[in-house]
């Protein structure tokens, strides 16, 4: 962590640690988020969900968020889990140098009933316990449509990117590889300028969450078909969540459910809507070759589990197999 960064998360230690570690007299709790507001889903999931959390505690129960502002966003799962923050909504990527864990369930197919009923979060809880936190929340969009590629120009003759420069996480390794493209690592406040730039042919994200960005504004095109299974993950610093009253780790926890719940509804209304806001902006959809089509599911499993496996090969093989046996990877 940056300097400046280690002096900010160490005054709110001073602040949130007593409540981490000891049972709370007053439910005031703070949340990391790793996205600013302009991401959709923390406006339209995150910011309800801390307002039911509210309502449904007739405000006993409160929840004061900060974003990548106040944390960057690669920087947060050691702050949470040391009790700096109760709380954490993020994505695996962001924390893939601590554990790639996170990242590789998104090789698995279904959707959120199937996890559920496999396990899937307390699964992944038992591996974050080791850094101090609780997985309490697991929302997973529709299968096969969770990501897109953003570009400054056409898709190729050939249907691939050979040659093209584009903005993802590690998690986008696959696709990139089999669609012949080079992959930069940027955090999202930097990626209008490098579009704008040239620094980057393209940009990876979530099918929706782009025209909040603006990056319509620098890039024209939209790569279709979209791959993929998101996650958003919700985590509670481990110490607070065991000795948090029930009444409260209750309500929190029935919220989150039906977050979840409506993450998975809303996940196809978002993704045409952006797509139909792009369009109206000037972006034109194309569509990657017909042989890239049918390599792009085999491609997106192949490449998390080939990337997790070089940074954790023991837990990656142990979340296959288990992924395996309840029929949600091969």
């Amino acid at each position: 962590m940056e300097f400046k960064n280690w002096l900010v998360a160490t005054a709110l230690a001073t602040i949130a640690i007593p409540y981490a570690i000891s049972p709370l007299e007053a439910a005031d709790y703070r949340m990391l988020s790793s996205w600013d507001q302009n991401y959709p889903v923390r406006k339209q999931l995150v910011e309800p969900f801390i307002k039911a959390v509210d309502d449904a505690s007739k405000g006993s129960v409160k929840i004061r968020l900060s974003g990548p502002e106040t944390v960057p966003a690669f920087e947060q799962l050691q702050p949470t889990g040391s009790g700096v923050f109760h709380f954490l909504f993020t994505h695996g990527a962001y924390h893939f140098g601590t554990s790639p864990i996170a990242t590789a369930v998104e090789a698995f197919s279904g959707g959120l009933e199937e996890w559920r009923k496999a396990g899937v979060r307390e699964e992944l809880d038992k591996h974050y316990n080791q850094f101090g936190v609780s997985l309490i929340g697991l929302a997973v969009s529709t299968p096969g449509g969770g990501y897109n590629i953003l570009l400054r120009q056409p898709v190729k003759p050939t249907g691939d990117l050979q040659g093209y420069k584009v903005r993802g996480t590690p998690t986008y390794g696959g696709i990139f590889k089999m669609l012949g493209a080079s992959p930069v690592v940027l955090p999202p406040a930097e990626i209008y300028t490098s579009l704008e730039k040239g620094l980057v042919d393209g940009a990876a994200w979530p099918t929706f969450g782009m025209s909040s960005y603006r990056w319509h504004e620098v890039a024209k095109f939209l790569l279709r078909p979209a791959f993929g299974t998101t996650t958003q993950l919700f985590f509670a610093n481990k110490a607070a969540w065991d000795k948090m009253p029930e009444a409260d780790k209750k309500i929190i926890s029935a919220e989150l459910a039906k977050l979840e719940n409506e993450y998975t509804r809303l996940y196809d209304k978002m993704t045409t809507d952006e797509e139909a806001e792009l369009k109206a902006k000037g972006v034109t959809v194309v569509q990657m070759g017909d042989a890239q089509k049918a390599k792009l599911g085999e491609a997106w499993a192949d490449g998390l589990w080939e990337l997790t496996s070089q940074k954790n090969a023991k837990e990656t093989d142990a979340l296959r197999k288990f992924g395996i046996s309840k029929g949600l990877a091969k």
